[in-house]
């Protein structure tokens, strides 16, 4: 299965270098990886976040503990998910090669490259291998029919120097490694914006998924640039650990 994928990704990386990007628009192409930060640097972005959208301070490695919630109010679906959920599975040989969704593994403490063209944005994960394709062709948000999975369906478009993404059709995946999912009916808008210099990469997600809380949440995550690297394949490793 991950030859295929890598077989994949290699006919679309090909394909990127014929599909100019807009002129206007910033290229975010490149290597980048995480940059820890106690207070956002990217506050142009951070302070458009909804003043209604809860933001829940846990990416790039800030996991929450059992029973932080962030102050979510949560559901009475995903209370009992809570109630019901096992830990320790979370150690188990099943568990340790399972791919989150793109809700959760934008936000983890790994690197990624970006592959920029026209008509489509590739964002190439160290984590786990996956690989998820925004697509900037102007086509509409797909119906029910359109299958769900782990990378959603990403729809993109420029606002400026702004890329805006809208997500939807995602599996039932983690939302925060603490004990319950998103739901299938997620809904997640992010924003990408690179610094003047473009040494940094921004990133804020607003979700609203009613069946497992409340309201909006929110994250923000910040990206450093180096060039010349490349990801490294994730190599999952079931039995680690055991």
């Amino acid at each position: 299965m991950k030859n295929i994928w890598l077989k994949k990704l290699s006919a679309i990386l090909l394909l990127l270098p014929l599909l100019a990007t807009a002129a206007d628009a910033p290229d975010l192409s490149g290597f980048w990886t995480v940059r820890f930060e106690q207070t956002p640097s990217g506050t142009e972005l951070f302070e458009k976040l909804p003043e209604d959208a809860l933001f829940i301070n846990d990416a790039g490695g800030g996991e929450l503990s059992e029973g932080d919630y962030g102050g979510l109010e949560l559901t009475e679906r995903a209370l009992a998910e809570i109630r019901d959920y096992d830990f320790d599975f979370e150690f188990s040989v099943s568990y340790s090669c399972m791919p989150p969704s793109s809700v959760f593994y934008m936000q983890a403490p790994f690197p990624m490259e970006i592959h920029q063209g026209r008509d489509m944005i590739v964002f190439q994960m160290e984590y786990f291998d996956m690989v998820r394709i925004i697509f900037m062709d102007g086509r509409q948000r797909p119906g029910e029919e359109q299958p769900h999975s782990k990378n959603g369906y990403s729809i993109g478009h420029w606002e400026g120097d702004e890329l805006v993404v809208e997500s939807t059709h995602f599996s039932e995946s983690t939302f925060m490694n603490n004990g319950f999912n998103h739901s299938e009916d997620i809904h997640m808008i992010e924003r990408f914006k690179m610094s003047e210099d473009g040494q940094t990469l921004w990133l804020t997600q607003v979700y609203e998924d009613p069946p497992v809380f409340k309201g909006k949440a929110s994250r923000y995550m910040a990206w450093r640039k180096v060039p010349g690297e490349h990801v490294y394949p994730y190599d999952c490793d079931p039995s680690f650990g055991r």
